[in-house]
């Protein structure tokens, strides 16, 4: 199996054995995927991570979580931080988190998975499968609208994994239709039609003819003529803000992978030697 071939899966495979096999579990990712999809869906994922980032920020991501981008008023603390989805973790493999002061308020899952999975003809996307507040979180969440130039936090989220999809080099960001979310009811269908259909029609995503939403990256905007003239400042003010925070989240990856050949560079050339041995260049070290 691929991932028992890789140090850092079979590490988390000797842990929690379950790492392996979780695509078996119902409703993994999202409902009426089948078993050979889901499985598909977990291998190209974990592939893609492989392949793309740094061991060790690939280990701080799944084991811990990394800060992506951060923002003081002077009274509150903002976070975006990416980890390892938990404790639901069949809701998708990654999740965003805002955290304010600390507290997690939102959280956006999401999973690169085969763009033929969700009918896309793009070779992968980004497919998200959970966006929502937590519960109790209404206070933090007015204190982050007001702080960060009034922008929503799945917005805000959005705008975070716009960063990662180009950083990650994903044209396609994707979601699951709310009869598909793994929590779905029909009890509550007109909420998770509105926090899913209705968000991502809203923002200009085409549905396939299985329901899946689609969009490239990045998102197409209303051109700013069509709001009204005493709103255009602030739309104006909120595009600037949300396409800094994607310019940011992009810079985290390209910034983290030159840190770490830059510390590996460094490593090389600090290796202890003995007089008479060749050093960095082919250099001769002589006892002094």
């Amino acid at each position: 199996m691929f991932l028992s071939r890789v140090p850092l899966y079979s590490g988390m495979l000797r842990s929690n054995p379950r790492f392996g096999f979780k695509f078996l579990t119902d409703d993994y990712l999202a409902r009426g995927f089948s078993t050979s999809e889901a499985a598909s869906c977990y291998l190209h994922h974990y592939r893609r991570l492989h392949t793309l980032l740094p061991e060790p920020l690939l280990r701080q991501i799944l084991q811990e979580e990394v800060t992506l981008h951060a923002i003081s008023d002077g009274s509150n603390q903002f976070a975006l931080t990416l980890g390892l989805s938990r404790p639901y973790d069949n809701e998708g493999e990654l999740t965003l988190r805002l955290r304010v002061d600390g507290d997690i308020v939102y959280v956006l899952s999401f999973t690169i998975v085969p763009g033929e999975v969700v009918e896309s003809k793009a070779s992968e996307v980004l497919l998200i499968t959970r966006l929502q507040g937590i519960r109790g979180s209404f206070r933090q969440i007015s204190i982050a609208i007001k702080a960060l130039h009034e922008v929503a936090p799945d917005r805000l989220l959005l705008a975070a994994l716009q960063g990662i999809a180009e950083a990650f080099g994903v044209r396609t960001i994707a979601a699951i239709p709310a009869h598909r979310q793994a929590s779905y009811s029909d009890d509550a269908a007109p909420v998770f039609r509105d926090a899913y259909d209705n968000f991502f029609s809203g923002l200009g995503f085409s549905k396939s003819a299985a329901g899946f939403l689609s969009s490239a990256v990045p998102f197409d905007q209303r051109p700013l003529t069509s709001i009204k003239q005493g709103r255009r400042l602030r739309a104006k003010k909120r595009r600037a803000f949300k396409h800094q925070i994607h310019l940011d989240c992009a810079r985290f990856f390209e910034n983290c992978a030159m840190d770490i050949e830059l510390e590996s560079s460094n490593e090389q050339l600090t290796v202890p030697v003995t007089p008479g041995q060749q050093g960095p260049g082919g250099a001769i070290i002589i006892d002094s």
